[in-house]
C-alpha cells in the first residue's frame, strides 16, 4: 500500500511539475548576445558576450541557447558549432533561480563585411527531461568588419603622384574668405580687390592679396565590377581596402573627399555615394559604409550608374580604382580624358604586374601611362 501511495504522489507531481515547467519555463529568461566591440578590422578578434539570466525561482536544469550567423565569423571554440551554409550554434546551460551566467567567445573575422544575430532559439526541458519547450528572442548583435589595411608600400606610388599634383593645383585656387595681405595695385587687378580703407591711408590705390585655400576636392570612383570567368574577389577586396588608405590620406591632409562606388549596401540596397566629406573623423563612417558593401551581387555597370556623377564637375581631381581592365571601362575613362582632360589617375590593382598586359596598350595608347598606377597585390 505504501509502495501504491508513493508511486501516485510521484506520478502526481511528475504531472504538476510538467505542467508548472510547460507554463512557467520561459518567464523571466533573459537571454542576451552583444559584440564587444562595433567594429574590427578584418583579420582580428572580438570577442562575443553570451548572457542567460533566470529571474524566477524554478531551475532550469536544461536550457539549450541556439543562434546562427555568418560561416565567416570563425569561433575558437567549435565543440557546439556546426558549419554549412551559415555557422549554428547549440549551448547548453543549466541555470539556477535568480541566476546570471555569461559565457565568453572569441571570434576571428577573417573576411571584411557586416554581420548580425537576429534571433536566438531557446530550448528547455523539465525536470525529468520528458518534454522540450520552445521559445524565440530578438537579438541586434551587429559587428562591422572594415576592410584591411595594405602596407605603406604598396600604396606609396599612388600617394605621391596624386599628392604632388593635388599640391600644384591647390594654390591655383584662392580663398574669397581669407586676406594673406596688402599691396599695391596692379592693371590686371578688379575693382572689388581694392582695399579702400588703405586707399585711403596711403594716398596710392592698394588691394586685398587672398591667400591661397586650404581645402581642395577629390573624388574617388570605385569600380567593383567583376566580369572574369574565374572571379577575383581578392582584387576587389584589394581595391576597396585601396580606397580606405587613400581616403584616410586624404582626409588628413585637409581635402575634401567624396566617394562613389557601383556596389550596393548589403543593408539599404543604395550604390554607395558619401559626398562632401573634410574631416578624418568621417573615417568611421567611411569604413562602416564600406564593411557593408556588397561586391558578390547587386553590381551596376560604371557607365550606366556613374556617367553622369562623374561628368557633374569636371574640375575636380578624379580618382579611378578599378581592377576591371575590360574595354567598356577603358571607353569610359577615354571618353572621360577627351572630356575634361588631364586631371586624374587610375588606380588598378593586379595579381602581378610582370603578367599583366600593358593596361596603356589595351587602351590603344589613349590613355597615358603616366596617369595609370599598378598596384600589385601583397604577398
Amino acid at each position: 500500500m505504501v509502495i501504491f501511495f508513493t508511486l501516485l504522489v510521484g506520478e502526481i507531481l511528475f504531472f504538476l511539475q510538467r505542467i508548472l515547467y510547460a507554463r512557467w519555463w520561459s518567464r523571466g529568461v533573459i537571454v542576451s548576445l552583444f559584440f564587444e566591440k562595433e567594429s574590427v578590422r578584418a583579420g582580428e578578434k572580438v570577442r562575443l558576450f553570451e548572457t542567460v539570466e533566470n529571474h524566477k525561482s524554478l531551475p532550469l536544469s536544461s536550457l539549450k541557447v541556439k543562434f546562427q550567423c555568418s560561416r565567416y565569423l570563425e569561433f575558437s571554440d567549435s565543440q557546439n558549432g556546426n558549419v554549412t551554409d551559415k555557422y549554428y550554434r547549440n549551448d547548453l546551460f543549466a541555470v539556477m533561480p535568480y541566476q546570471r551566467i555569461i559565457r565568453t567567445h572569441e571570434i576571428t573575422c577573417p573576411k571584411r563585411g557586416y554581420y548580425g544575430i537576429d534571433e536566438i532559439n531557446l530550448v528547455g526541458a523539465d525536470l525529468f527531461f520528458s518534454e522540450e519547450m520552445t521559445a524565440d528572442r530578438t537579438s541586434n548583435a551587429i559587428v562591422y568588419v572594415i576592410p584591411k589595411t595594405l602596407p605603406t608600400k604598396g600604396m606609396e606610388p599612388a600617394l605621391r603622384k596624386i599628392n604632388g599634383e593635388i599640391a600644384a593645383k591647390r594654390y591655383e585656387l584662392e580663398d574669397p574668405f581669407t586676406f594673406r595681405g596688402i599691396r599695391e595695385y596692379a592693371p590686371y587687378d578688379e575693382m572689388k580687390r581694392i582695399s579702400w580703407k588703405a586707399t585711403a591711408k596711403t594716398g596710392e590705390l592698394k588691394v586685398r592679396e587672398r591667400e591661397h585655400t586650404a581645402v581642395s576636392n577629390v573624388r574617388i570612383f570605385m569600380n567593383l565590377e567583376d566580369y572574369s570567368i574565374l572571379r577575383r574577389q581578392e582584387l576587389l577586396e584589394m581595391s576597396i581596402s585601396l580606397c580606405t588608405g587613400l581616403a584616410e590620406e586624404l582626409l588628413r591632409w585637409g581635402i575634401r573627399l567624396s566617394i562613389f562606388a557601383n556596389a550596393p549596401d548589403c543593408v539599404s540596397e543604395q550604390l554607395l555615394t558619401m559626398e562632401e566629406l573634410t574631416h578624418p573623423a568621417c573615417m568611421e563612417m567611411i569604413n562602416k559604409a564600406f564593411a557593408r558593401l556588397n561586391t558578390e551581387e547587386g553590381t551596376v555597370k560604371f557607365g550606366s550608374c556613374m556617367r553622369e556623377k562623374l561628368y557633374a564637375d569636371r574640375s575636380l581631381y578624379t580618382i579611378f580604382i578599378s581592377p576591371d581592365q575590360h574595354e567598356d571601362f577603358i571607353e569610359e575613362i577615354v571618353n572621360y580624358r577627351e572630356e575634361a582632360g588631364d586631371d586624374f589617375v587610375w588606380i588598378c590593382p593586379v595579381k602581378k604586374i610582370v603578367k599583366e598586359k600593358n593596361v596603356q596598350e589595351k587602351s590603344g595608347g589613349k590613355i597615358p601611362e603616366h596617369r595609370i598606377i599598378l598596384v600589385e597585390e601583397p604577398s
